[in-house]
């Protein structure tokens, strides 16, 4: 979505209507010398009265709210996880993955990343995993984790070993997050961080 000022808006829609700042002050009750200094963007309108002068050019105002496709949050990624074959576990950890490497890169804000309670993957291996990586991803950034990481939903009852290799479980049990951890999920904070 392209950003446009009120001073861009009410300029356009002013030479569209082929009007002059005149014209448009006098049919919106205000003075020319108010018009140029919103089209110059020395003065910014207030909703209201952008849209009373847009208004007085024949113009009305529209705004819409877009999802930005740049920013991946946590429910995004349970969403592609859920849609993964139940059998391709190497497809959902490299979602995972995916999702940290953009978190790390992006520098997004974490409470954006992981605000929104992800709906469950169908696997609650997964899902404790999204928790325990919400939790460890506001640690990090200094920010408070969300209710939801909190869900008794999201621990696991048995430890689920990401790595079937003997040396990542090592790795793990000495370099797992703790927000993991307590939720049953092994995993090396290397493999994580290191994607």
């Amino acid at each position: 979505m392209k950003s446009t000022s009120a001073a861009e808006l009410l300029r356009t829609a002013r030479m569209q209507a082929g009007m002059s700042q005149s014209a448009v002050a006098e049919l919106a009750k205000t003075s020319q010398s108010a018009i140029a200094m919103y089209e110059a963007g020395n003065r910014e309108p207030s909703l209201p009265v952008l849209q009373r002068l847009l208004a007085a050019t024949g113009h009305q105002l529209s705004l819409s709210v877009l999802p930005d496709a740049a920013v991946y949050r946590i429910a995004d990624l349970a969403l592609d996880i859920a849609q993964a074959s139940a059998n391709d576990e190497k497809k959902k950890l490299r979602y995972v993955f995916e999702f940290m490497r953009g978190a790390q890169e992006d520098k997004q804000l974490t409470n954006v990343l992981v605000s929104a309670e992800p709906r469950p993957t169908g696997d609650v291996r997964f899902d404790a995993m999204l928790a325990g990586i919400a939790e460890d991803l506001c640690v990090l950034n200094g920010e408070v984790p969300p209710q939801w990481v909190n869900s008794d939903m999201r621990t696991l009852t048995s430890a689920w070993w990401v790595s079937t290799l003997a040396s990542g479980r090592a790795q793990a049990l000495v370099h797992c997050p703790a927000a993991l951890r307590r939720r049953g999920v092994m995993i090396d904070r290397h493999d994580l961080e290191g994607v």
